[in-house]
């Protein structure tokens, strides 16, 4: 499975100003699994806070291929 580095975007408001900070993960699925704890995190600091994933078309892994087979001696 080919996985892709994807942004975690962490909006929130400081004094009306808007501050946004990209995070990278190496896949959606790391992403998506600590946006809930960043959310604790921010939402005791800040009264509006947004956090999405956004993917990427770069794959962080290479598909790893089969070596071919040993030719056997005749």
């Amino acid at each position: 499975m080919i996985k892709y580095f994807t942004f975690m975007v962490l909006t929130y408001f400081v004094q009306g100003e808007q501050v946004t900070h990209n995070i990278m993960f190496s896949s959606y699925d790391g992403c998506s699994y600590s946006k809930d704890a960043m959310y604790a995190i921010m939402e005791n600091e800040h009264d509006d806070v947004l956090i999405h994933c956004k993917g990427t078309p770069v794959a962080s892994n290479m598909l790893i291929k089969p070596r071919p087979r040993p030719e056997i001696g005749s």
